[in-house]
C-alpha cells in the first residue's frame, strides 16, 4: 500500500470517526481502523466499529499501490493532528505503516485486517429519502434526554417512528422527556418503529451540513443503514418496547410562564452557582408577573435572582429543578422566549417553543425535585 493525501483532507473525513472506536474494549482488534487503498479508484476507504456501530467514510486520495490494513486509530489520530497542514505520504513496508510529512516521520506497527469484523454489504436499492437537515434538528432536540445507565438499555437510545405523514423522535432518563415531532411525506409502505443507539446518531448530527439535503435510510429487522454524503453508518436497534412516555404527560398544567429563554438561562446559570453539589436543585416561585429563583447550600450560602420581566398567569407557586436537567431543555427551546406550563409543585412541567411556524414541533418534560 501506498498513497498521499493534504492533511486537511484527511483531518475532514475522519475527525469523528475516533468517537466510534470504543474506549475500552476485549478486542483489541477494534482499537483500529480499517484502512483500505484502491488505486484503479484513487479512493481511500476508513473504518470503525464497536461491533454495534459501524461507520464507513470513502474519499479521494492519490493511491500509487492498493492495499488493505489495520492501523492503531488513536496513534493515526494523534499524529495527523501533530503535524502540519501539509501533504502527508503513507508508503506501507511489511507491517509498518511509515508516516512523512516535511520533516516529521513516524513508523505504526500495524495489525492484520484479516481480524477485522466483517462491515455490513451497503444496499441502496430500497432506502427511504428523508431531509438531513430536519433529521438532524431531531436529533439535536432529543439525544440530551437519553438515559446513560447500561442497566435500562431501551432508555440509552432514542425511539424512532415513522409513518407516511410523520416522523416522530422521543428520547427518556425517566427524570426528563424530550418529544419532536415532524409533518411531512414519506413513501413508506407501512409505519415503522425502532430504538436506535444515540452513538450511531451523534455520528449523523456532526457530519450532516447544508451542502448534502438528503439522508438514506435502509430499515432491517435488526439494523438500520444510513447513507449520507460519503459516510455509510449501520447501526444495530436495540430489543426491547419502548414505554408510552405520553402517560407521563399532564393534560392539566394551568399555570403559565412566559419568560425570555436568554434572560432565564443566564439567571439560573448564576443562581446554580451556590445549588447543592447533591440534589442541584433551584428553586421557581412564582407570583403574579414575578419569577424569583433561589439556590441554597448548607456550607456555602445561598443566591437568589428576581425576574419581573415576564408574563406568568396561574395560582402562587414554588416548584424546583434540577438546574442541568432545566438548563439542558431551555438549551434546545429555539424561540426568542419559552413557555413553561406548570401543574401543582410535586407534578412535571411542561416546555414549549413559542409561535413556532414551522412543520414540526417539540414538547419537553422536567420531573420537579422535592421541595423539602
Amino acid at each position: 500500500m501506498k498513497f498521499s493525501i493534504d492533511k486537511q483532507d484527511l483531518q475532514a473525513n475522519i475527525q469523528h470517526l475516533y468517537n466510534i472506536v470504543p474506549s475500552k474494549n476485549t478486542m483489541p482488534i477494534l482499537t483500529n481502523y480499517l484502512l483500505e487503498a484502491d488505486e484503479q479508484t484513487n479512493i481511500l476507504k476508513f473504518t470503525a466499529t464497536d461491533l454495534e456501530i459501524t461507520v464507513v467514510v470513502e474519499f479521494e486520495a492519490r493511491v500509487v499501490q492498493s492495499g488493505k490494513i489495520a492501523v492503531s486509530a488513536r496513534n493515526l489520530n494523534e499524529i495527523m493532528n501533530s503535524l502540519p497542514e501539509a501533504n502527508i505520504q503513507f508508503p506501507m513496508e511489511e507491517d509498518i505503516l511509515r508516516i512523512h510529512c516535511e520533516r516529521s516521520d513516524f513508523d505504526l506497527l500495524c495489525a492484520e485486517s484479516s481480524q477485522f469484523p466483517l462491515i455490513p454489504q451497503m444496499d441502496l436499492t430500497n432506502v427511504i429519502k428523508l431531509d438531513a437537515p430536519l433529521f438532524k434538528k431531531m436529533i439535536e432536540n432529543t439525544h440530551f434526554a437519553v438515559s446513560t445507565e447500561i442497566n435500562r438499555p431501551i432508555f440509552t437510545g432514542i425511539y424512532w417512528k415513522l409513518s407516511n405523514d410523520e416522523q416522530l423522535m422521543v428520547a427518556t432518563d425517566g427524570k426528563k422527556i424530550a418529544e419532536f415531532k415532524i409533518k411531512n411525506h414519506i413513501d413508506i409502505p407501512e409505519p415503522v418503529e425502532q430504538i436506535i443507539p444515540t452513538k450511531g446518531l451523534l455520528f449523523l448530527d456532526k457530519v450532516i451540513h447544508v451542502d448534502i439535503p438528503q439522508v438514506a435510510v435502509l430499515i432491517e429487522s435488526n439494523r438500520v443503514m444510513f447513507a449520507y454524503g460519503n459516510y455509510t453508518v449501520f447501526t444495530h436497534i436495540i430489543e426491547g418496547r419502548f414505554p408510552d412516555y405520553t402517560k407521563a404527560i399532564p393534560t392539566e398544567n394551568n399555570n403559565t410562564l412566559n419568560i425570555n429563554k436568554e434572560l432565564l438561562k443566564n439567571a439560573v446559570k448564576r443562581v446554580s452557582l451556590l445549588a447543592s453539589e447533591d440534589t442541584f436543585k433551584v428553586k421557581l416561585e412564582l407570583k403574579n408577573n414575578t419569577l424569583l429563583i433561589h439556590s441554597a447550600n448548607r456550607e456555602e450560602g445561598e443566591a437568589n435572582e428576581k425576574i419581573e420581566d415576564c408574563k406568568y398567569n396561574g395560582n402562587d407557586l414554588t416548584i424546583a429543578f434540577n438546574y442541568r436537567y432545566l438548563n439542558s431543555i431551555i438549551n434546545v427551546i429555539e424561540s426568542e422566549n419559552v413557555e413553561i406550563l406548570m401543574g401543582k409543585a410535586n407534578e412535571p412541567a411542561l416546555f414549549f417553543n413559542v409561535e413556532n411556524e414551522n412543520n414540526y414541533t417539540a414538547r419537553f418534560l422536567l420531573m420537579p425535585l422535592r421541595l423539602s
